[in-house]
């Protein structure tokens, strides 16, 4: 079923601030109930960004499990660290999750038009826009540059080889994206989307009953998890 942008939007932002307002051992819950739904879910926009954010979020929890729940001296786990590292560690996975469900539910052709629905200035759309496309760009980017060094006759089977054959390459593939970034500028400047005036969009958006049930349900227990 299709759901308006907008209840996505508001729907993870809830789930966000559900993780963090119960105790950490329901937030943790929560939040792997919610990993579960996204992996579940199809995706509807075809990116797949769900593999990286699940390593950046074991590299966090593994980073954060070393900062606090372990002690040096003598050698040991503190309960105490562990509770503190896995707060710090809900404060990294909302907005990941929230990104991660988002980029998997809503197309970037709704986030254009639901902005240019809400009046969002032009200046903002396109710095928001920038931003939201460099990591799906850079992703294919690494992509490319492994094909390619597999392509030249590189050993690539294991993850240090794929760091090592990343490492020289980083200078032009940052080099390459923020000069697309800037044609990308150039492009939309010279087309007008930067002058003052109402934009138009090809996506219609409609906010139906579905979307009112679900976001009433989801409010429902968010208001609930206060109690």
């Amino acid at each position: 079923m299709k759901f308006h942008p907008l209840t996505h939007i508001i729907v993870a932002i809830e789930m966000a601030l559900i993780m963090l307002i119960l105790p950490v051992h329901q937030g943790l819950g929560i939040l792997i109930l919610w990993l579960l739904a996204i992996l579940c879910i199809p995706g509807r926009t075809g990116t797949n960004l769900t593999g990286a954010f699940i390593k950046i979020l074991i590299i966090a929890a593994f980073f954060l499990f070393l900062i606090h729940g372990v002690k040096w001296r003598p050698l040991g786990i503190s309960p105490e660290g562990t509770v503190a590292g896995l707060i710090k560690f809900l404060h990294i996975a909302a907005p990941v999750m929230t990104v991660m469900y988002l980029s998997k539910m809503v197309h970037s052709e709704e986030i254009f038009a639901l902005l240019i629905d809400l009046r969002i200035p032009p200046v903002v759309i396109l710095i928001l826009f920038r931003t939201l496309w460099l990591v799906p760009r850079f992703t294919e980017r690494v992509d490319e540059v492994i094909t390619a060094q597999k392509l030249r006759g590189v050993r690539i089977e294991s993850t240090s080889e794929r760091i090592r054959a990343l490492l020289p390459t980083l200078n032009p593939i940052f080099s390459s994206m923020f000069e697309e970034i800037s044609e990308n500028s150039l492009t939309l400047t010279a087309r007008g989307f930067l002058n003052p005036g109402r934009k138009s969009h090809l996506n219609v958006l409609k906010y139906g009953w579905p979307d009112g049930i679900f976001l009433a349900v989801i409010t429902l227990i968010f208001v609930l998890s206060w109690f």
